[in-house]
């Protein structure tokens, strides 16, 4: 077996498009949110290194609660999408998680898009490809369609 270097943007890169690809097939909507939430932790950690504000960094901001840290916005969120429920299991956990697959895969997924378009753009084939399936399919007053790092729910 050869031992073989690899980028890390590369190896999000891959997971982010595996989620997407395992998402529109409706394959494998578990695995879609377990590797749109692994892509997302890469994301945010390269998109922090080159001194840009990353997704969760935002939604921190937006929420405007000095209280609140970065690791504690990232498990809510991660919480709101089951990633953490689809990859741990603490010890008084029953063994049971009640979600809806679909709605947390595409969350998990829109999570780590806008930083994945931070690091790389929107002109990448399997961005085209989601971000065409989310215009047809997503509502964007709900939905952060355009995968835009400084999006905000249209408020009712």
């Amino acid at each position: 077996m050869a031992v073989e270097k690899h980028e890390v943007i590369d190896l999000a890169e891959n997971q982010l498009r595996s989620a997407i690809g395992l998402f529109v097939s409706e394959q494998d909507l578990f695995s879609a949110i377990t590797l749109a939430g692994a892509a997302d932790t890469l994301l945010c950690r390269l998109v922090s290194n080159q001194g840009e504000e990353n997704f969760t960094q935002h939604v921190l901001e937006s929420e405007n609660d000095p209280n609140k840290t970065i690791a504690e916005m990232g498990r809510e969120i991660n919480d709101m999408f089951f990633i953490n429920a689809l990859k741990h299991m603490d010890a008084n956990d029953d063994g049971i998680v009640v979600m809806d697959v679909k709605e947390a895969a595409i969350g998990a997924i829109l999570k780590a898009l806008p930083n994945y378009i931070t690091l790389r753009g929107n002109n990448v084939d399997f961005v085209q490809a989601f971000l065409a399936w989310v215009k047809l399919n997503l509502d964007p007053a709900i939905y952060n369609i355009d995968c835009d790092p400084k999006w905000e729910p249209t408020k009712a």
